[in-house]
């Protein structure tokens, strides 16, 4: 009981410490460490643009590139070291903008004279290519944003740059961990044995000079033990407190500051792959089955969080609770996320239903404390505090309906089968049947009349997914289907949108509304305001007295 209660204080210890660390601290220092070597490379950067005579000069004679001419090599610097900074400040393509900020620090360091700050210049823009910025960067919030866009390269850049940070940012610690382990095992060796011999060249690859600084025994036990990756975290903080003195001691010692931020990065996440700290964890996860958090005992008693929904609100809610002590479970009739805002496009051909459906599963790959479930709530029960299911019932602890709405159709549902909503996939495909026969039934027709009728599409609710529609249904008809039928121009559809308010969107501001039906009318869409739907069957809509044949 007491070893069970020990090992139950040193997970959640553990999980607490990881989430401050990652989740806290770590946007902070990483926009300090951008915003830090943005300063200098662009004011840098600045300088040689203020003064071409000696941009040029140092391209010629200091540091010259033998594949460019000095023209050449000092517009490329400049470049790099006002652009790169630029967006490494912001944190805007972060990746794109430390490779060749890596680069330039590397043809410094090799080609003029070496520097400790350069060396550790190059290693965190090596980080950054690798990992790139956190969440304080607008690299992130273009990533939310773009996780579900219709481009075909995005999403893929954004798999890749995901799996990168997982699978090249624990070998990245691994390398950056062992070249600062050799670094103080130098610099103590620098400190304690006499001058000359295997220490009278120092390699320019290592921070030895700023690495003897460190107090010889920390960085003589340090080295070792970062070197096998033992105790990575502890002998960090010892490593960043003795550098931390140091530079206290001595202020002109700016390099010292790089030092501390490669020391916290491995603070905050660890050792990387080939270390000790690393076997002991999956020792004792063999050996201590509920230490490890895949293991079903890992999450016994724990509190139990139901999320009837796999809609915006349930992804968000169940994410907000991935890696908390609780157990998730995520009940939808679908295994997929519905981006809803698409279905437009879905309804009108421009995408596949693919492309706006993410599985489920895959956004909680990683989240061990989240389950998902596949299935139908049919009802549930607060006194036993159980969910029930076609499958069977669920306990919970805490509840959460996350279901979404539905269309309506206002007690008129006979009208169902004539006009179908917008909420589903299956609705966006009924739609796209629906537009598309009748394009090619209209190919077919064999009177004017029954021609017209057929290219007639009434959208009734003015929103913005019958907005959306109304314009796609128009830019399909005038710009997509060009040339592909003989007896009638697809332009010539006619595209009603009924809207019973006195403008459209009337969620958003007025000015907004006033463009969007400006645009509409502009593709040609007819946009009847204060108008009402008062019956509907399989030849048209009656729209507040007049019948439009549909």
């Amino acid at each position: 009981m007491v070893l069970k209660k020990l090992i139950q204080f040193s997970r959640t210890l553990s999980d607490f410490t990881t989430r401050v660390l990652t989740g806290l601290a770590w946007p902070k220092i990483d926009l300090l460490i951008r915003l830090t070597l943005a300063e200098i490379f662009f004011r840098s950067g600045l300088i040689k643009l203020l003064s071409w005579s000696t941009a040029l000069y140092l391209a010629t004679y200091v540091y010259p590139v033998s594949f460019m001419s000095p023209a050449t090599a000092a517009v490329v610097g400049m470049s790099i070291e006002v652009g790169g900074a630029a967006l490494l400040a912001l944190g805007f393509m972060t990746r794109y903008a430390a490779v060749p900020m890596l680069i330039l620090s590397l043809v410094i360091q090799f080609a003029y004279k070496p520097f400790d700050s350069q060396l550790f210049w190059a290693a965190l823009f090596g980080w950054y290519a690798v990992v790139g910025a956190g969440h304080l960067s607008v690299d992130h919030l273009l990533r939310n944003g773009l996780a579900d866009s219709a481009l075909p390269i995005v999403p893929r850049i954004l798999r890749f740059s995901a799996w990168l940070r997982a699978r090249g940012g624990p070998v990245y610690l691994s390398v950056l961990r062992i070249w600062l382990a050799v670094a103080l095992l130098t610099g103590a060796a620098h400190v304690m044995l006499p001058p000359g011999g295997v220490l009278a060249t120092l390699p320019a690859w290592a921070p030895i000079e700023l690495a003897s600084r460190v107090p010889a025994g920390i960085a003589l036990g340090g080295g070792l033990l970062l070197l096998l990756g033992l105790g990575t975290r502890f002998v960090s903080v010892a490593a960043l407190l003795g550098v931390f003195a140091t530079a206290m001691m001595d202020p002109r010692e700016t390099a010292a500051v790089y030092l501390l931020m490669s020391f916290s990065i491995l603070i905050i996440f660890g050792s990387g792959v080939l270390s000790l700290d690393r076997v002991l964890v999956r020792l004792m996860r063999k050996y201590r089955p509920q230490l490890n958090p895949r293991d079903p005992t890992a999450l016994a008693g724990l509190p139990r969080v139901v999320i009837v929904g796999a809609g915006f609100a349930g992804l968000s809610c169940a994410g907000s609770l991935r890696g908390a002590r609780a157990t998730v479970t995520l009940i939808d009739r679908a295994n997929y996320h519905l981006f809803q805002p698409l279905l437009y496009q879905v309804a009108t051909a421009a995408l596949s239903p693919g492309d706006i459906a993410t599985p489920v599963r895959q956004l909680f790959r990683t989240a061990d404390n989240v389950q998902v479930l596949l299935g139908t709530v049919i009802g549930v029960d607060p006194a036993a505090r159980r969910v029930i299911t076609e499958a069977g019932d669920i306990r919970y602890d805490y509840l959460v309906l996350a279901t979404g709405v539905t269309h309506s159709y206002f007690g008129k549902d006979a009208w169902a089968p004539y006009a179908p909503g917008l909420k589903r996939i299956e609705d966006a495909l009924e739609i796209r049947r629906k537009i598309l026969t009748a394009f090619e039934r209209a190919e077919a027709a064999s009177t004017e009349t029954e021609r017209a009728a057929l290219l007639t599409f009434l959208i009734v609710g003015g929103g913005p997914t019958g907005v959306e529609l109304a314009g796609a249904i128009a830019e399909l008809s005038r710009y997509g289907m060009d040339k592909e039928f003989r007896q009638f121009d697809p332009a010539d559809a006619r595209v009603v949108l009924v809207q019973s308010a006195p403008r459209l969107l009337p969620a958003f501001p007025e000015s907004l509304a006033a463009i969007a039906q400006h645009s509409l009318e502009k593709l040609g869409v007819e946009v009847l305001l204060g108008s009402r739907v008062e019956a509907i069957d399989a030849n048209g809509v009656a729209v507040s007295g007049k019948r439009i044949i549909a």
